[in-house]
């Protein structure tokens, strides 16, 4: 039978499971009442056999995708321009018909990855995290049926982290929901674009031009068919000296297509990949402008932006005086042409796409491409190598080998070092591993990263060649074997011990330790297949693993290397190249991403320098992804966000032409309102815990507490010193630890705290307890640390990212320490006039539908009142200026 009848039989047999949720469910006669529309071939039991099995793992792949337990997305939004309209569509739309792209990748990625990882349970994780995140953002674009609309946002992931899975999803719910042109700008390089064109060929439309022995999504029926205006068709020639040198042909051309005109005329989406060039990008500017502009009004245009922080911001932002950079201002004028426009980058390494001058306008272009829309922040994926993992943990002693700049010895000396070699022979053993393993029939690579220099590649290059010819020699040759197992053996020894505690470190009990015996015999077959590559601009060599998807390969690279371009199974790096960027340096993390069954064999070699590099930003991601989670669910838009970014002495944030409206920020907790919004509340002893906290504190504060101006609402006599504020309550109150935590980054306040009072700050501090203006029936009077205290209502977020309230405070509450004529929380407050404000929250608030629930809405532990609290710092006046903004 063939594979397709089988598939079909399969989502068959699922589709009725499904229709019949599980009750009274025959599958042997399910199955024989299914085989005779789809086939009229005689069917095995062993076929029967496989449709039971994978019919099985489908079913177990549905549960593992239901109950998946996902860090949230975090997002900021605008409001007050966005009208909510995704979830209405869904209810209308969410059916076989009205999902069609979507609901088809959805059960080919649980087939493949359930394949890849044979593991329905990771599957149903992995898509479970790619639907969540891409419901956020398609909820967050336009309704592609509005006549008018220009929407800008950016999604923010990790290196190697699976952004190509998430734009993919997001391009086919696009689809569905009537957005009829999507162009992805994939990068600067060929290979980048040929890349992703496979991918979303293979995973979206279904056409396999190069006919790649892999598994494509099921070619749809013509009412459905995708329009390509780019293919990933190439040209393989031979060069005098027999190499092969792929040329990329599917790229953008008028030649061969139908006008623009037509294809505003056909009912089912068009999609194009191009990459960041501006002749290719001119010419589809010119390819479409000859359009009418009626037509154009029709269709609603979604462009992707992979790489966003790459050629796509305006690198002459900053002279007044100059012209766009050709790029940006070719992006822009692409947006020009259609009246309904959503524009979504995607990166890792966001700096300059925040640092973009909002100011910044031209009447005759499209705006700037700052996010005004939408700034959404994805969770890192479970599974996933990043700085903090690799550089900042204890599997850093183990991981990463520390080892002096050798760029000297190797380029200008011509001369093989230890290190180097080591580095080689760990990945010959980590691919003999890997091979006894099971995973000999999977990809595996090595990173060579010295110098952007080609010529400095080509020596490094030729040296590993000849290093790996001689390995080969002295392996035929009985005399010289003898010695070179016992420099293996010596390796391997060591590198088993870092195995075994990496694996320990992680809980990992699947890595098989083979052993060195083993080892040795297959050492051989590794050799025999290893080969090098130089990947740069004056190389024609390139990555093609759709022609060989079992390559050994040793990597010499630069540049190509650092954006976008996957090396499959990367286990060792020697990475000495010493960049001054940020985003050049996270970029150049090849070894970021996933590495299931190998996680113990992965090597860094890098200098003590570049190491503390990477420590760095390690907390620079965090805390920008913080600054992000923490602008959620307050007014703010993407505009008013102060997301700053923490400097270094030795780098740079990004390329100079690309800071844009960057300036010296003061830390991000001066003149600011930090306050808790998400709570424990399914856990009473935190909140009673935190009542009996309030209530220590409040009774420990000398001469009490008196009323204020606004009824309902005590604050102390006197002033507080910053020790008591946080002894006696930051450092014992009780905190939400899950959810993305409590809405407040209190470790990095009561830093900010300590060094502010150092500096004479932040050394008055006043406390207010906040009750309602009267008792009521829902509002009822407690006493309270000595006080009649009236509880306040506050009824909980309709939402599935923890117990959320929203918003604790309200205005007037910020100024109670303040002149009554005050017109804000900071008018005229001193830096050394903090006020923390004490809210006690009824447990029986109530939620008004269809937004907001009850605060114990469906909590079956006991219902405890909640105290919550607020910060108001002041603006300070000696904070160094240790961070960028805009």
């Amino acid at each position: 039978m063939e594979e397709r009848h089988i598939s079909q039989l399969v989502q068959n047999l699922f589709e009725r499971f499904e229709y019949f949720k599980g009750a009274s469910f025959n599958i042997d006669e399910e199955l024989n009442a299914l085989i005779h529309p789809v086939t009229r071939e005689p069917v095995s039991d062993e076929i029967k056999e496989e449709i039971e099995k994978r019919f099985l793992k489908k079913t177990h792949f549905k549960r593992s995708y239901e109950n998946a337990i996902l860090e949230p997305v975090s997002f900021v939004t605008n409001p007050k321009i966005h009208e909510e309209w995704y979830e209405d569509w869904l209810i209308k739309n969410d059916d076989e018909e009205g999902s069609f792209y979507w609901k088809r990748l959805k059960n080919f990625l649980s087939d493949e990855l359930t394949k890849k990882y044979m593991s329905p349970d990771i599957a149903g994780e992995i898509v479970k995290s790619i639907d969540d995140a891409t419901h956020k953002i398609i909820s967050s674009l336009a309704d592609p049926q509005r006549h008018e609309f220009s929407y800008k946002g950016l999604v923010v992931g990790y290196v190697q982290s699976g952004k190509t899975a998430n734009f993919t999803a997001l391009i086919a719910k696009a689809a569905d929901a009537g957005y009829k042109l999507i162009i992805v700008l994939a990068g600067i390089h060929n290979v980048l674009r040929r890349q992703t064109q496979i991918r979303l060929d293979k995973e979206l439309t279904g056409m396999n031009d190069l006919k790649i022995n892999e598994s494509f999504i099921e070619y749809p029926s013509s009412a459905k068919r995708w329009n390509r205006i780019t293919t990933g068709l190439n040209k393989i020639t031979k060069k005098r000296n027999g190499d092969s040198v792929i040329k990329d042909i599917g790229e953008f051309d008028v030649v061969n297509i139908d006008p623009f005109n037509s294809i505003c005329n056909l009912n089912s989406p068009t999609l194009a990949i191009v990459k960041k060039n501006t002749k290719v990008l001119e010419k589809l500017i010119e390819y479409i402008n000859i359009s009418e502009p009626e037509d154009r009004a029709n269709i609603p245009v979604l462009i992707i932006d992979d790489e966003a922080d790459q050629a796509s911001v305006d690198t002459n932002a900053g002279d007044p005086d100059t012209e766009r950079s050709r790029t940006n201002d070719c992006i822009r004028k692409l947006l020009t042409l259609f009246p309904r426009k959503a524009y979504v980058g995607y990166t890792a390494t966001p700096f300059a796409n925040i640092l973009i001058d909002m100011g910044a306008d031209d009447a005759d272009v499209e705006d700037d491409l700052y996010p005004r829309n939408f700034i959404i922040s994805l969770p890192e994926p479970k599974g996933y190598y990043g700085t903090a993992k690799i550089f900042n943990s204890n599997l850093s002693k183990n991981i990463v080998q520390k080892i002096p700049d050798e760029r000297n010895t190797l380029i200008f000396s011509g001369e093989m070092t230890t290190n180097l070699s080591n580095s080689i022979k760990q990945f010959i053993l980590g691919c003999a591993v890997r091979n006894l393993r099971g995973d000999k029939l999977k990809p595996m690579s090595m990173l060579i990263h010295v110098s952007h220099k080609i010529n400095d590649m080509k020596t490094v290059r030729q040296m590993v060649d000849k290093y790996l010819d001689t390995i080969i020699k002295r392996f035929n040759d009985k005399s010289g074997q003898n010695k070179l197992k016992i420099e293996f053996y010596s390796l391997w020894e060591n590198m088993q011990n870092q195995c075994l505690e990496i694996n320990n470190a992680l809980n990992i009990t699947t890595n098989s330790i083979p052993g060195f015996d083993a080892i040795w015999l297959e050492l051989q077959k590794v050799l025999s297949v290893i080969f090098t590559i130089e990947l740069n601009s004056d190389s024609e060599e390139r990555l093609d693993y759709t022609s060989n998807q079992e390559m050994k390969l040793i990597a010499v690279g630069g540049n190509q290397l650092s954006r976008g371009l996957t090396l499959e199974g990367l286990m060792i790096s020697y990475y000495l190249r010493d960049s001054k960027q940020y985003d050049t340096i996270l970029q150049m993390g090849r070894w970021f991403g996933y590495r299931r069954g190998y996680e113990d064999l992965t090597r860094i070699y890098t200098t003590a320098l570049i190491w503390e590099y990477y420590i760095h930003l390690s907390i620079v991601e965090d805390e920008l992804r913080k600054d992000i989670k923490r602008y959620e669910n307050t007014d703010n838009t993407p505009a008013d966000l102060a997301l700053t970014i923490r400097t270094h002495s030795r780098l740079a944030v990004t390329a100079p032409n690309k800071l844009g409206a960057a300036k010296p920020q003061q830390i991000s907790f001066s003149d600011s309102l930090n306050q808790t919004f998400k709570f424990p509340l399914d856990i009473p002893e935190k909140l009673y815990a935190n009542l009996n906290i309030g209530e220590s504190f409040i009774k420990n504060i000398k001469g009490g507490f008196k009323p204020t101006r606004i009824k309902g609402v005590y604050m102390n006599n006197g002033y507080l010193s910053s020790n008591f504020i946080l002894n006696e309550f930051f450092n014992k109150y009780c905190f939400e630890e899950r959810f993305g935590g409590p809405g407040i980054n209190i470790e990095k306040i009561k830093e900010y705290i300590i060094r502010r009072a150092k500096n004479n700050e932040l050394t008055k501090w006043k406390v207010t307890i906040v009750g309602n203006a009267r008792a009521t029936s829902e509002n009822p009077e407690i006493k309270y640390g000595g006080l009649s205290i009236n509880l306040i209502q506050r009824s909980r977020l309709k939402t599935d990212q923890g117990f959320d309230i929203g918003v604790l405070t309200e205005p007037k509450h910020l100024m109670v320490d303040l002149n009554e004529n005050a017109k804000n929380r900071s008018d005229g407050r001193t830096s050394q006039n903090p006020l923390l404000l004490l809210y006690l929250i009824n447990k029986d608030s109530k939620g008004e539908p269809p937004k907001r629930i009850d605060l114990f809405y469906n909590i079956t532990t006991e219902k405890v009142n909640v105290l919550g609290f607020a910060i108001v710092l002041p603006k300070s006046e000696t904070e160094p200026y240790t961070y960028i903004g805009q």
